[in-house]
């Protein structure tokens, strides 16, 4: 429970049921430019279409369309690195149901922005990750996922996706993005007063926040600090941050949120409709290396819905962020 929240809304379908990188990493070379045409038929009754870098069409001629075992198909491929297990991945995808023929996740759709997945066990689906460990950045390739290496018997109710339901993903693998700093480092800055404190354990690391006799109990509006300024690139909105959180009820209530225990930074996609918007403004703006505290009131978190049982309705929120990377 403690990252589920949050991993529900940094990424997106391609989550088994909640949300590393190596050496390995792609250059601007690798990036995938437009091309004719590729594909044609790669699965028996599935076609697909469209230039390499721009969102292709899939069309399967009789649905249902199904699968026994995780297969994959190059469509155009790639000069870059071979995609490695922990790799944060820099892609494009399609995704559709092979039951109903129809699209149910793009991240085309979203906007023209790549998104950042961790190639490792227990984030993605299964079948995702087996059908991408293995090719090379700078290809395009189509994944066919049976049920059991999807989302098995739980099926995904929000995308449509029922337990039987073979998946069809198009994915354009551009580039392993650059390896994210192990902890937020620069110049050291004041929080203001009214802040609650951010806890720390003897070798720095976040681990909550207490409030003073200066913090007021509830937030009027969105506070965001940095109290370590790095000098990396500035976040841009619909980018791709990457970042260790402690995430806790405002002002001194439970951490029901962080990632600094498993080790493991995670992706935030600051776009509208995935993340609150409390979250996006308070990243937006500061630094690759930066330490930010983020104090968010309920109507820019999770307002009067909350996300039971971790989050009450009507809660205002507080966050500590090192963001380590961009993309």
């Amino acid at each position: 429970m403690r990252r589920m929240v949050l991993s529900m809304l940094a990424c997106v379908l391609l989550l088994a049921t909640g949300c590393g990188s190596d050496d390995s990493e792609g250059s601007a070379e690798d990036e995938p430019t437009e091309s004719s045409d590729t594909g044609g038929e790669v699965f028996p009754g599935v076609e697909v279409s469209g230039a390499l870098g721009e969102q292709p069409t899939v069309t399967i001629a009789e649905p249902p369309f199904s699968v026994d075992e995780t297969t994959t198909e190059v469509l155009d491929e790639g000069d870059g690195d071979e995609v490695q297990q922990g790799d944060d991945a820099l892609l494009q995808y399609l995704g559709v149901n092979g039951r109903t023929g129809k699209e149910f996740d793009s991240s085309w759709a979203r906007g023209e922005d790549p998104v950042t997945f961790p190639l490792e066990p227990g984030g993605l689906i299964q079948g995702f990750l087996d059908g991408l460990v293995g090719q090379t950045y700078g290809s395009r390739v189509a994944v066919a996922i049976p049920p059991d290496a999807g989302y098995g018997a739980q099926g995904n109710p929000q995308a449509g996706i029922e337990p039987d339901d073979t998946l069809v993903f198009v994915v354009d693998l551009i580039e392993a993005a650059p390896e994210p700093l192990p902890e937020a480092e620069g110049e050291e800055q004041s929080a203001p007063r009214t802040l609650p404190e951010l806890q720390t354990d003897r070798e720095g690391i976040p681990t909550g926040f207490e409030a003073t006799p200066q913090t007021p109990k509830t937030l009027d509006k969105l506070v965001a600090a940095a109290v370590i300024v790095g000098e990396g690139p500035e976040v841009e909105a619909g980018q791709t941050a990457t970042a260790h959180y402690v995430a806790q009820i405002y002002p001194e209530g439970k951490v029901f949120g962080e990632t600094w225990t498993e080790g493991t930074p995670q992706p935030f996609a600051l776009q509208p409709g995935g993340l609150p918007e409390g979250i996006i403004e308070g990243l937006v703006g500061q630094t690759v290396g930066s330490r930010v505290i983020v104090a968010i009131p309920s109507d820019l978190a999770f307002g009067k819905q909350g996300q039971p049982p971790a989050i009450p309705p009507d809660s205002d929120l507080i966050f500590s962020f090192d963001i380590l990377a961009v993309s």
